[in-house]
């Protein structure tokens, strides 16, 4: 893999914070910041997709086409939602 530099100045409190979690998982500073990027990452997107079916279950959405008068009325296939997730990604 291969890694980009992020330089992000912390103060002595977050310092040692990272050492801190370097040592419980036995690895290097960077290991312990990219594994607490990516936990925080994965804590944020459950809490988005928590909220979206929050919202949809609040809509009281009623008469749902079904799927060929979804693709009818949107006049597209169902595949550009995840075109447009990997257009996002390459962002």
């Amino acid at each position: 893999m291969k890694y980009g530099r992020l330089e992000v100045r912390l103060d002595k409190e977050h310092q040692l914070k990272v050492a801190d979690l370097a040592a419980t998982y036995k690895t290097t500073a960077s290991e312990a910041v990219r594994r607490a990027i990516d936990e925080a990452h994965d804590k944020a997107m459950l809490a988005r997709r928590l909220l979206a079916v929050k919202r949809l279950s609040e809509a009281n959405l009623e008469d749902v086409p079904d799927m060929d008068t979804l693709k009818r009325q949107l006049g597209r296939h169902p595949d550009y939602l995840q075109d447009d997730v990997e257009d996002s990604a390459r962002r």
